[in-house]
């Protein structure tokens, strides 16, 4: 085994030490009532289960560069930053980042927890260590959770640590991305990647049903009546598909926004979706269902995409990659951003954002310089090429000396670049039954897309359905 570097040896003991300790605290006292084995064993499970693997996956990692575990003991070690994140597709860039960050920060070792694999399941994993008081230090959080962690006061707040920056416009990021962590002119996340609502097109379909690929049309009039023309074709071709049932209400929530609206009023009180642009919206998606759009879940739709069966498909820019993939030799795709219907319309921003959650002032320290390392245009630029997202500073995007050349390259990867200066935050419901509005939505949405419902009574009985399951 490769020797230990000092400072992460001393890391190694203590956290032994401190395991061990810990151990003998979850032995029951005496004046307790008294626990079997059993029931000893599940609370250790319980309470130290997310931050639980392998030793040697973690002794190696020690050796080489940050692991991906977190240890209770790890969270107390003032010169220890641990960060949390979701979807192991981030691990060896993560892994890469916190390597240089521990080179430019002698003493300063980077712990990553084992990622789960959804958003929900790592908020629901912040929210159960946030109770045992074992909570991470940074963590890159879906960007319609900022609120959820913000109401619960758990994020800091970073206006101070901006503020203290002589040249925090210079980094590279732009008005936009930086308001999608703000909640009432408080800034609580820093945006990590940008992912938006996108528009595929199958050029094979569109030239046959008459449509020119350099001149798609790009509103919703236009892109709507060549869906009509590609089911025309026959042979059970699907003309549009509209992803309604994207995670918290994405593409409804971006036909809303893109018109300049809102789901909720600014302080969260009213729903605001219940006027013309929810009308709209409505009217766009079951006008997809009329160009032989039929129920399907994701993945199926996704296996009808690629198998050339589907004209024109919404889905998240992050999945160009397995599209081409799976299109490879067959057609080919052409991307398009999410239309904008007003000069104050703007695209709700997927992916993920980084919070600072310690309250450790020597940690928030180290946190804060971690998190601008992530934005700069170095990592931002090796965040694209190794995991396809698309970064957020505009220095990475435009340069040539990062990836101005591999963009213009890339024309299906415009798209998204366009998104990036129009994003606005992705917002969730307030309260505790933000999940089931979520599908009651997603109940609606079916209905109009698939059922062809009214779309006047369908939008006052999603609203009325919404308002009874606000705080």
């Amino acid at each position: 085994m490769p020797r230990l570097a000092p400072h992460r040896e001393s890391l190694v003991k203590e956290i032994a030490r401190q395991e061990t300790a810990r151990s003998v605290k979850l032995t029951p006292h005496r004046s307790q009532a008294p626990r079997s084995s059993r029931e000893v064993i599940k609370q250790m499970k319980i309470s130290i289960a997310p931050w639980l693997v392998m030793s040697s996956v973690f002794i190696s990692s020690l050796a080489v560069g940050p692991g991906l575990t977190s240890i209770p003991a790890a969270a107390r070690n003032p010169n220890v930053l641990t960060v949390s994140f979701s979807n192991s597709a981030y691990k060896s860039f993560l892994e890469e980042a916190g390597r240089r960050f521990e080179q430019d920060h002698p003493g300063v070792s980077v712990v990553y927890m084992a990622p789960v694999a959804t958003h929900g399941e790592h908020l629901a994993r912040t929210l159960r260590l946030r109770v045992t008081g074992e909570i991470q230090d940074v963590s890159l959080q879906s960007y319609d959770q900022i609120a959820i962690l913000v109401r619960r006061n758990m994020a800091v707040p970073l206006n101070g640590f901006i503020d203290g920056e002589k040249d925090w416009n210079s980094l590279g990021l732009t008005a936009a991305s930086m308001d999608v962590g703000k909640i009432a002119d408080q800034v609580y996340a820093l945006p990590f990647e940008s992912a938006t609502p996108t528009l595929f097109f199958n050029n094979d379909l569109v030239r046959r049903a008459g449509g020119d690929p350099e001149h798609l049309p790009n509103d919703w009039d236009g892109i709507l009546a060549l869906a009509g023309k590609i089911h025309g074709l026959g042979d059970r071709i699907i003309g549009g598909f509209f992803d309604y049932n994207t995670s918290g209400n994405w593409t409804f929530q971006a036909l809303i926004t893109s018109q300049g609206g809102r789901l909720m009023s600014q302080d969260d009180r009213a729903i605001s979706f219940d006027g013309p642009e929810g009308r709209r919206a409505l009217d766009i998606i079951r006008r997809f269902g009329q160009t032989g759009m039929v129920d399907m879940t994701q993945n199926q739709a996704f296996q009808a995409f690629t198998a050339g069966q589907i004209g024109i498909i919404t889905q998240a820019n992050t999945e160009l990659g397995p599209f081409e993939e799976g299109a490879k030799g067959r057609f080919e795709i052409q991307t398009m951003r999410w239309p904008i219907l007003s000069e104050k319309g703007r695209i709700p921003i997927g992916g993920r954002a980084m919070m600072m959650l310690t309250s450790d002032p020597q940690k928030q320290k180290i946190a804060w310089e971690y998190m601008k390392f992530l934005v700069s245009p170095s990592m931002q630029t090796l965040l694209a090429k190794m995991t396809s997202a698309t970064p957020v500073n505009v220095i990475a995007i435009h340069d040539p000396a990062y990836l101005g050349a591999f963009y213009r390259e890339k024309s299906n990867q415009r798209a998204a670049i366009e998104a990036v200066p129009l994003v606005t935050s992705w917002s969730t419901f307030p309260g505790d039954n933000a999940v089931r509005i979520a599908e009651v939505l997603r109940n609606h949405l079916r209905d109009v897309a698939i059922r062809q419902t009214d779309v006047d009574k369908t939008l006052t009985a999603m609203s009325k359905d919404v308002k009874d399951l606000l705080p």
